[in-house]
């Protein structure tokens, strides 16, 4: 530092840092930057949105190892710009500091408005949470935003692939069975949207008003379950191709679909409801396409409900946190959520900076599981969780081949 203090406030990029006045000054009182903003450095602190995270290369250094990792933790946010009183190295417009928000010293704030969300970083409570941060932060994929043919989603194979994993007694006609019979074959692996379904009414949620709602309904083998049991049931899926199918399945309409045998040999079957989907049971239900991720903002148009289940969805979606956020506003009290996830993280669906967990720590090495950050992110929205198991499904690629999944399902009560 060659600057003295009385110096700091001359020429075309002075500043008041460095003890240059001993106190804060009128805002304009300097030139505007070349980005046409005044203050940028010095006067006050500026309190920003982010949170105080690792950069990145960022490394714990051996001579003072607890400087920075103890405030990854989502309670610290970054100041920035220095004030009147930054001496030394905080003099300059790369000073960045971090303290909790009750820290009001020589500090301000800027208010900033913008079209799009704020590209800002936020970490989870809790320690070592940094690691949110110290990914790339990935670019959404074309086929999370849009629904048109390039997303997978909207494939007739897919749709075909669907109807066969809600509707396993399809193809009893034709002679087609949802599994290649063999010893010790996993028939408890059948009928996964209907268990989810049917695990929600175990746990016993408060009725209030007797409404349910399926997040990622897909073609609707869990909500028509669901309204078994349940006066009305909104259900919802980001896919427009699954939603129309759903509700040619409601108005019984005769589907036909592919069940794969071998390479390009397939047999066409009619999709079958399970036993005890009456016509009273599948007017129960209201389908419509729509986004998880915006599930705070179909509060209004949804309204609240007792019970809900999300069925391998959390880990396809862009933002899963943002669909977290909103489950507290469409839950009655005493409600119950089923989560159903085998928290298969993959940046094709979801940025490597909005994954739960499934990392190490880049800061302390060690793993970050998205069960634990699952749990701590329902009991900061007020659930509780009640449940856990593990829920096998298959999936058929063709005759002999199958994907088999372990999800885990879990339970949590509004309190």
């Amino acid at each position: 530092m060659v600057t003295a203090g009385e110096q700091f406030p001359d020429g075309p990029t002075g500043s008041n840092l460095n003890l240059a006045y001993s106190s804060q000054n009128p805002v304009g009182t300097y030139p505007a930057s070349t980005s046409g903003h005044n203050d940028v450095t010095g006067n006050a602190w500026e309190w920003t949105e982010d949170h105080f995270n690792p950069l990145s290369g960022f490394e714990v250094h051996h001579v003072y190892e607890d400087f920075s990792t103890p405030c990854f933790d989502g309670k610290h946010s970054s100041i920035v710009g220095g004030s009147f009183i930054s001496t030394g190295d905080e003099a300059s417009v790369f000073a960045r500091f971090h303290f909790r928000p009750h820290f009001l010293q020589h500090s301000g704030f800027r208010l900033v408005s913008s079209d799009g969300e704020a590209p800002a970083t936020h970490l989870f409570p809790g320690n070592f949470s940094g690691q949110v941060a110290a990914r790339d932060e990935g670019a959404l994929p074309d086929a999370v935003m849009s629904n048109d043919d390039s997303n997978v989603y909207e494939s007739i194979e897919l749709r075909d692939m669907y109807l066969g994993l809600h509707f396993s007694s399809s193809g009893a006609e034709e002679g087609v069975k949802p599994i290649l019979p063999h010893p010790n074959c996993p028939e408890y692996g059948l009928r996964f949207p209907q268990r989810v379904a049917q695990l929600l009414c175990t746990l016993k949620p408060e009725r209030t008003n007797n409404r349910a709602l399926d997040i990622g309904c897909a073609v609707g083998g869990s909500s028509f379950e669901l309204a078994k049991h349940f006066d009305h049931v909104e259900a919802f899926d980001f896919s427009a191709s699954f939603i129309e199918t759903a509700k040619q399945m409601q108005s019984e309409a005769r589907i036909k679909f592919n069940v794969p045998i071998e390479a390009d040999i397939f047999t066409e079957v009619v999709a079958k409801h399970d036993n005890g989907v009456t016509p009273e049971v599948l007017e129960k239900v209201r389908f419509f396409t729509g986004d998880a991720c915006r599930l705070k903002q179909y509060a209004a148009e949804i309204g609240t409900v007792d019970g809900v289940v999300m069925a391998n969805l959390l880990c396809r979606l862009p933002d899963p946190l943002a669909c977290l956020d909103g489950m507290s506003s469409v839950v009655n009290k005493g409600g119950v959520v089923v989560m159903v996830t085998p928290f298969s993280w993959l940046e094709e669906f979801t940025p490597r900076s909005k994954w739960l967990g499934g990392y190490p720590d880049p800061v302390s090495g060690e793993p970050i599981y998205s069960k634990g950050v699952l749990r701590d992110t329902m009991e900061a929205r007020g659930f509780e969780q009640i449940h856990e198991e593990e829920m096998p499904l298959l999936i058929r690629e063709h005759q002999r081949k199958y994907q088999y999944i372990i999800s885990e399902a879990t339970g949590w009560r509004k309190l």
